[in-house]
């Protein structure tokens, strides 16, 4: 892979990364040398035990086998759709909405082709996605900008049930609006074929990395120390399963890190602070949503939390970000990425059908946080 497809393909990381460096060059060491590193390196050992847990179970086919078997013995389109869009809804609250999203798409577009259904594959696809960042929302691990932000728990002194208080409403909102949307879809007979059952391998595997995850889980929640998690994981998978460290994307670990170095030099420049500063005075919420839209919410995370004590509007405001333009959100990209590998795929049907949600998505979730939340 040559240095230009390699920097299309990591966009974001080689983004991240310039702009480490330029703050870095701009704000002197002494302070750059004075950043809490703990936090960041904190959220980043949990995210690599979940990166590497979540490979281990595609390795052994698990969410293949889950997504194929929730697929079968359907009779109706309604029936389809809400299965193949709310698969991800539930997959994202445990995998993060980008894994949640690499299972499910491929087997959507697969048994919606065999079903004769190719007519709904933008729209599936672009609910899917919708749902994946909904059903993301509610735990601190659904995507990666939540997990930075519950790993701030004792800076703010907010609980577990506090985080999931915030969110549950704009959670419930969304599905329903989901629930409602594909209730539209017209019903139809079909048949569904799904092809080959997939068999899970080494199930003795998997019943460790399930343990490997209950753990990771207890870690996030408090229950265990992060650095005894840490290492039970890496060793435990360099023992039964060392192949999934080559086939880990570690990039949001990276990324992650050279944001936090960004944020805390922008921090530490007088007029970036007081601007973004007033922004964030103004509506916390709505700056968040806002700048989503051009970095994507995970940078606008790291960005601005530095910046106001109001977690819950950030947090928020990050999670509702991720509607909108493609890049609001990594998750989009992946699933358009997906689409263009069909034979007559059209760019322009997939956006109107994408613009439209997201829009509606928009005004319902950002409505629902001034009328539950504020």
């Amino acid at each position: 892979m040559d240095v230009v497809a390699w920097t299309r393909k990591n966009g974001l990381l080689v983004i991240s990364a310039v702009l480490a460096l330029i703050s870095v060059l701009v704000v002197p060491f002494d302070r750059v040398t004075d950043y809490d590193y703990g936090r960041i390196l904190k959220t980043i050992g949990i995210l690599l035990c979940f990166l590497l847990i979540i490979s281990g179970l595609r390795e052994c086919a698990v969410l293949d086998r889950i997504s194929q078997s929730m697929v079968g013995r359907i009779s109706t389109t309604t029936a389809l759709c809400l299965v193949l869009v709310f698969m991800p809804f539930f997959i994202a609250m445990l995998f993060t909405n980008d894994v949640a999203l690499v299972t499910v798409v491929p087997i959507a577009i697969t048994v919606l082709n065999k079903a004769g259904l190719r007519r709904l594959i933008p729209l599936v696809l672009v609910l899917e996605t919708a749902a994946a960042h909904v059903g993301g929302f509610l735990t601190p691990f659904g995507n990666p900008h939540n997990l930075y932000i519950y790993n701030l728990q004792d800076y703010y002194g907010f609980t577990l049930w506090e985080y999931l208080s915030v969110l549950i409403p704009i959670v419930v909102v969304g599905a329903v609006t989901l629930l409602a949307i594909i209730l539209m879809i017209k019903r139809s007979p079909i048949e569904v074929d799904v092809g080959k059952p997939v068999e899970v391998k080494d199930r003795r595997i998997v019943a460790a990395i399930a343990v490997l995850f209950i753990i990771a889980v207890a870690t996030v929640v408090g229950f265990l120390p992060l650095y005894l998690t840490v290492p039970v994981v890496v060793i435990a998978f360099l023992i039964m399963m060392p192949r999934v460290f080559g086939k880990t994307d570690y990039s949001i670990l990276f990324i992650f890190f050279f944001l936090f170095v960004f944020a805390n030099g922008m921090a530490n420049i007088d007029a970036v602070e007081d601007f973004l500063v007033d922004c964030l005075s103004v509506d916390p919420m709505l700056t968040t949503v806002l700048m989503s839209q051009f970095t994507s919410n995970l940078p606008a995370t790291v960005l601005l939390q530095p910046f106001t004590d109001n977690w819950q509007a950030v947090l928020v405001g990050a999670d509702i970000g991720g509607f909108g333009t493609p890049i609001a959100s990594m998750a989009s990209i992946i699933t358009l990425k997906f689409y263009m590998l069909e034979k007559d795929a059209s760019v322009k049907r997939f956006f109107a059908v994408f613009i439209v949600i997201n829009i509606v998505m928009l005004a319902v979730l950002i409505s629902a946080w001034y009328l539950f939340c504020v």
